[in-house]
């Protein structure tokens, strides 16, 4: 297996104790296979988001993959670490739990659904200075912060084993999803007998291999759909014998059919 790349987590090069708004945002590109490693954040909770590629958020209270239709809040104290399979444009938010509700879901790990509507106010974000002033800069920000609080849990999400040995084969096949290994095979290759491989990886992610593998094709599958590729090219490489079979597929997890997505991906480049 490749090694995987280290870079320093961002977060430590910036002085939160110094930080004069409740809220501080990131617009930032990564490589592939960036690894962060572990650090918390003892009076600021995080909103991980991505708007582009995938971040696996590793944290005692559970493992979860973030596609761009999704965003894990992490409480303050809350020891974590990511990694980055695709090259990734982060834009995570830190927030200061003064301005959140003292109850409910932030007090906890949680996965959450993205809104079209938070999506454009995140993104708005990259125009306005971290210093911003009292006056429609404020406002916009107030306003994210209303939206946070009413967005819904995430109806899915992908979980990821604590395991290292299974993290790093979980890394491998987010990097290339396409990967036909068998699970005898990646046994042998991180150490571990096929029958001990399949138990453990179900009871760290509830779901069997070739199920998680599965998702992590059907979760490729809508990012290529969206740059234009046509349906029947990514129901091959996902493994599909048949178009009817990936689109039966792609809607169960999706909720739509591939193609609407690649409809919607044609409007938006005309």
């Amino acid at each position: 297996m490749s090694k995987l790349r280290i870079r320093e987590v961002k977060c430590y090069e910036l002085p939160f104790s110094e930080l004069p708004r409740p809220v501080y945002w990131f617009n930032e590109f990564f490589p592939a296979g960036t690894w962060a490693n572990q650090h918390a954040h003892e009076k600021w909770g995080e909103l991980v988001y991505v708007s582009s590629g995938k971040m696996a958020v590793c944290s005692p209270r559970g493992n979860f993959l973030v596609p761009p239709h999704c965003m894990v809040w992490i409480p303050p104290g809350l020891t974590h670490e990511w990694y980055l399979p695709d090259v990734t444009n982060d834009r995570s938010l830190f927030i200061s739990p003064t301005v959140l509700p003292p109850e409910g879901r932030f007090k906890e790990q949680c996965v959450l659904s993205v809104s079209p509507l938070v999506r454009e106010l995140i993104m708005a974000l990259a125009d306005i200075p971290p210093l911003y002033e009292p006056g429609p800069d404020a406002r916009l920000v107030q306003t994210l912060l209303d939206q946070l609080v009413r967005l819904p849990q995430a109806q899915f999400s992908l979980p990821l084993p604590t395991d290292r040995r299974l993290l790093h084969l979980c890394a491998a096949i987010l990097q290339a999803p396409s990967l036909s290994k068998t699970l005898l095979q990646w046994s042998e290759e991180i150490g571990m007998s096929e029958r001990t491989l399949a138990r453990r990886f179900f009871m760290e992610t509830g779901e069997t291999f070739g199920k998680w593998r599965s998702k992590v094709r059907l979760l490729n599958a809508m990012e290529r759909l969206q740059t234009g590729e046509s349906v029947t090219a990514v129901s091959l490489s996902c493994g599909y014998s048949s178009v009817s079979a990936f689109i039966v597929a792609f809607k169960r997890m999706h909720g739509v059919p591939p193609g609407l997505v690649l409809g919607q991906s044609a409007n938006r480049m005309a």
